[in-house]
């Protein structure tokens, strides 16, 4: 250290000299500093900073766009956006908190000297004789808005009590997420409830009261909130804001139907007809909107990163506030129905603009016919009779108090299906539910476990389908080569002569009878379980699991709708040893729709209408345009002409034959069934045992016998039916109706059938 002070003394002998140099070698390790930071900012990371500047010079505004139309077969308009503005109220307001601060506040100031010295209860007992004005405002704003809205005040409070409920719903999940992250965070940190309950958005926002406003009441409320203005501090009506808004309008939601009620069944048969105003009209299927989910914005955000790490927008992406499609077509098309927004992009520097136009949605168009879709819904409402136990229903009053007891409203499905391009004429679900249902009264809706009415049984429930297989299964028999056409199989009312006691007939278990030797036709007309036990047995599980397996049972249709698949053993196990689904008994059982074999009401028609091509199967649809999650498919399912045809016979025999089982109702003295003239028709009906309804009392997706209920038993009756208008060289036409624990598919399922084509006359298809 002495050497290099002298070494330095000797070269700078200057003090003045000294210090300069340290001035220098100073500056210069700034000058370096600043250079190397310099070149980071402008090199490293100069886009970002670029980025940063010129988006300071630039103001974006964005330009709504317009959500595309849902449309029926018809180019009815079923769904559309309609401009309008919500009248919304601030959520303390809505759960009076607002009058309690206010009152609280109000008690404070008049008594601060007071305030310190009493305690908590004294204090509430001061606030509750400050609150009462504050209350009184309220009262007149709920006043107010039910006068604006054209409301009662039960409707008002229905309203509110609605918007609290979902607030409460979300902010104790939010709490329940915050306070199970905690606890990961930290096991041994002790956190409870409170600590985590902190306020979320939705209890300090405003909420819709009053939605889709008219022009002039839109003014009314403008006015009275610019008279509020003019008020001191404190009043309730700046916590009042009228927000423009897109509603989604259905506007054919509620329709007006005349049934005529002169083809009834003796006992509901009148000669004047009856109006029904029938509310939800393809709700199941067409939707409804919701505000838009963290798992929306997800799988689209607004806000993207490019692949080089660049951030980007995405103008179809989501935002916060922004609605998307909840069930139905609405869900299920919404990348299609949803638009894109257009921007205006404004250089503050220059003022220069540019202008990125919206583009609005597609409109999606549907196969359904909603006119018709409306009378099917008429006719299956359980006013109208059909679709509630009737006596004739069953020979015997039902005994069992699981089974529906006369008079009891009946729950099903009824699908309606152009053959030629498998496309979807109308699909009911009983009972159905309104979008105003929902908004009113959510509960009944939501809560109803023993009818299910937000269940679309069309497409989401699958059943054991009966009797109604055995056309398809002689098709395939035959096809196979198992049994020749017209060859016979003898019926001796049980299928092992040394067990009476099993693989019964219906015949011979109710009446101690035979059917004789049957041709396949005939056994179809009777349907005779002896015949088609015989047949699964020749066929085998593995065989007849493949034959189901090609008309699409065990897979999903892509008809454009959320669905189920329905059940069927898997082929890929077939080999396996005791392979469920492949023994012996579960082919004589699958030969007549019972087993470990269920499909949908949608499945079964889409199976009649490949009977009806002559062995070509199509995937049903619900969408005409759109974009279409699957696109159709066609199956050569290769059948034997003979076995079709055998089949066909043997269904125009079942309804038109006195002793087909759909010909006549036998506790009306076998009044027929079907009584439309001028068409053809064939038909199968089917009684499946159907499985115990059971209620999830602890919702773990588990039956528990101690604990869940079972509050169904009993068959499922099935009627799928054929229909050809004079002139056609093949059936135009297939309905599927199914009626759960309901008993015969001909008494009860029968007469809906015969109306829905009474109604397809109604509307021109016949």
């Amino acid at each position: 250290m002495p050497h290099a002070q002298s070494w330095l003394r000797q070269a700078v002998p200057s003090m003045f000299h000294r210090r300069l140099w340290l001035l220098v070698v100073c500056a210069a390790g700034v000058t370096t500093i600043l250079t190397l930071q310099m070149a980071r900012l402008t090199v490293a990371q100069g886009a970002y900073w670029r980025g940063r500047a010129e988006s300071a010079m630039v103001q974006r505004k964005l330009i709504p766009t317009a959500r595309g139309r849902i449309l029926d077969r018809q180019m009815r308009v079923l769904a559309m956006d309609r401009p309008s503005y919500d009248v919304c109220v601030a959520y303390p307001v809505i759960t009076g908190e607002w009058a309690y601060r206010q009152g609280r506040l109000a008690a404070y100031r008049a008594n601060k000297e007071l305030w310190a010295q009493i305690d908590e209860h004294e204090r509430a007992e001061l606030t509750a004789s400050y609150q009462q004005p504050f209350e009184a405002q309220e009262e007149e704003l709920w006043r107010s808005l039910c006068e604006l809205g054209g409301i009662s005040r039960e409707e008002l409070e229905q309203r509110k009590a609605t918007i609290v409920r979902r607030v409460n719903q979300i902010a104790s999940a939010v709490w329940d997420r915050r306070l199970r992250r905690r606890l990961e965070d930290d096991e041994d940190e002790t956190v409870t409830l409170a600590d985590v309950a902190q306020p979320i958005g939705e209890q300090v926002a405003a909420h819709a009261l009053l939605t889709d406003l008219d022009r002039r009441t839109l003014i009314r409320v403008r006015q009275l909130l610019a008279d509020a203005a003019q008020q001191p501090e404190g009043t309730v009506w700046p916590h009042v804001d009228v927000q423009p808004s897109k509603h989604r309008h259905y506007p054919l939601e509620t329709m007006t139907v005349v049934t005529d009620r002169s083809t009834l069944p003796s006992p509901l048969r009148r000669d004047t007809p009856l109006e029904t105003a029938v509310e939800g009209v393809g709700a199941h299927f067409i939707g409804a909107m919701r505000r838009v989910w963290k798992e929306d914005a997800e799988r689209r955000p607004y806000r993207v990163t490019d692949e080089s790490g660049q951030p980007s927008t995405d103008l179809g992406g989501y935002l916060p506030g922004d609605r998307a499609g909840h069930w139905g077509i609405e869900k299920e098309q919404e990348d299609w129905l949803r638009g894109t927004r257009g921007q205006v992009v404004q250089q503050l520097d220059t003022q220069e603009e540019q202008r990125l136009e919206p583009v609005g949605g597609h409109d999606a168009v549907l196969t359904v016919d909603i006119q018709l879709q409306a009378r099917i819904q008429a006719l299956m409402d359980p006013g109208f009779g059909l679709m509630k136990v009737q006596p004739w229903h069953s020979p015997n009053p039902p005994s069992n108090p699981l089974h529906p007891q006369i008079g009891d409203p009946l729950c099903g499905a009824a699908v309606v299906l152009d053959v030629t391009q498998s496309q979807v004429l109308a699909a009911v679900s009983m009972p159905g539910f309104s979008r105003r249902q929902l908004r009113e009264s959510p509960d009944s809706v939501w809560q109803d476990k023993l009818n299910q009415p937000f269940m679309n049984r069309p497409v989401a429930r699958a059943y054991q389908p009966g009797s109604i297989v055995k056309p398809l299964v002689l098709a395939a028999a035959i096809s196979d080569g198992k049994i020749g056409y017209g060859q016979t199989i003898e019926c001796h009312g049980h299928l092992d002569p040394d067990f009476t006691d099993r693989y019964r007939c219906w015949i011979f278990k109710h009446f101690n009878a035979t059917h004789g030797p049957l041709t396949g036709d005939a056994a179809i007309a009777r349907s005779c379980n002896i015949f088609f036990y015989t047949l699964g047995r020749r066929l085998g599980a593995r065989r007849l699991v493949e034959w189901y397996d090609r008309l699409g049972l065990g897979h999903t249709t892509g008809c454009g709708l959320q669905e189920v698949r329905g059940d069927l053993p898997d082929l890929s196990k077939a080999d396996q040893p005791y392979a469920n689904g492949f023994s012996a008994a579960d082919a004589i059982f699958m030969a007549i729709g019972q087993g470990p074999v269920r499909w949908t009401p949608l499945q079964a028609a889409g199976s009649y209408a490949a009977l009806a091509r002559g062995g070509y199967a199509i995937s049903p649809s619900f969408i005409m345009v759109g974009d279409q999650p699957e696109s159709q498919t066609g199956t050569d399912l290769n059948w034997d002409p003979a076995g079709v045809q055998q089949a066909m016979r043997g269904m125009e025999k079942a309804i038109n034959r006195s002793y087909g089982t759909a010909h006549g109702i036998a506790a009306l003295h076998q009044e027929p069934i079907f009584n439309i003239p001028g068409v053809e028709l064939y038909g199968k009906s089917g009684t499946a045992q159907g499985v115990s309804l059971w209620i999830d009392a602890n919702n773990d997706g588990r039956y528990d016998r101690k604990i869940d209920p079972i509050v169904r038993r009993g068959d499922h009756a099935w009627v799928v039916c054929l229909v050809k208008r004079p002139g056609s060289p093949r059936a135009d036409f297939v309905m599927a109706v199914v009626v759960e624990y309901a008993g015969s598919g001909g008494a009860v399922a029968g007469p809906i059938a015969n109306q829905i084509l009474h109604a397809l006359r109604a509307e021109g298809y016949l």
